[in-house]
């Protein structure tokens, strides 16, 4: 197995001409998916995958960049999808980032995109955005205890949030904070040049966001975008960030609504 592979689940049908990837944000781990999966392994292969410094660990102490973390997850769809499936994309949080790399770096790869509660286009200068990817980026150049400390914090006290796997969770995996700013720092503070600048997706997109939390993690022209193509879609549902957790059927019914219509 090539060493660029990210650790993966793979389960479901593998005679399926259709691969569904998943792709989880932070703090997650594979296991968000839960109360997903096992509905669709019965009709389709599904492919599991996770990143680095989350469990199951592949330890690299700096991370690794999205682009990085694109071109690892092709290689990990390639490695599992010898037979050229049909792939689907299904991603959430730092996933969706992941997910549009991907598709950005290779146009045409991904059949389908369902992406859950995070835009292309972000605005990242809120002060209740600020505040918490703040303290995740010196959680995570602090790291040890008080790192894992302002983590859990946020986790608990900011999101509400604390999953089965809550204890495991370390600053080490706040990563995904360090390369954002160093984008948004480097493209001159705009978010638009640090990232994902002039990204128009390649496949239809069908993006799910949540009503029930103080702001949007997208801005206005990302769903305006969406709009230009009659193959994308747009749901608002009654839900916080965790979409997949909270409105598991909805999100089982449009996956497979999605696939059986290619």
């Amino acid at each position: 197995m090539s060493s660029n592979v990210l650790p993966y689940e793979l389960s479901g049908n593998r005679s399926s001409d259709q691969i569904i990837v998943f792709l989880h944000g932070w703090p997650d781990t594979s296991a968000v998916w839960s109360k997903v999966i096992p509905s669709l392994e019965r009709n389709y292969c599904v492919l599991n995958i996770t990143y680095p410094n989350y469990p199951p660990k592949e330890k690299i102490p700096k991370g690794q960049d999205y682009e990085v973390l694109a071109d690892r997850a092709k290689e990990t769809i390639d490695h599992m999808n010898e037979t050229k499936r049909r792939v689907t994309l299904v991603s959430h949080d730092w996933g969706c980032w992941v997910g549009y790399y991907l598709d950005q770096r290779n146009p045409g790869y991904i059949s389908e995109m369902i992406a859950l509660d995070v835009g292309a286009k972000f605005n990242f200068f809120l002060p209740s955005i600020l505040f918490y990817q703040m303290t995740l980026l010196i959680a995570f150049i602090i790291g040890r205890s008080i790192g894992r400390y302002l983590t859990h914090f946020i986790m608990k006290k900011y999101f509400n949030y604390w999953p089965a796997w809550g204890e495991k969770m370390k600053s080490s995996e706040n990563y995904d904070y360090r390369y954002l700013w160093k984008k948004i720092v480097m493209g001159g503070l705009s978010s638009d040049r640090g990232f994902l600048p002039n990204y128009r997706p390649s496949c239809p997109v069908t993006f799910v966001y949540g009503t029930v939390k103080p702001h949007q993690y997208f801005k206005q022209e990302w769903l305006d975008l969406l709009t230009t193509n009659p193959k994308n879609e747009v749901h608002a549902v009654n839900a916080q960030h965790w979409i997949q957790t909270e409105q598991p059927d909805f999100l089982i019914s449009l996956i497979k609504r999605k696939l059986s219509s290619e």
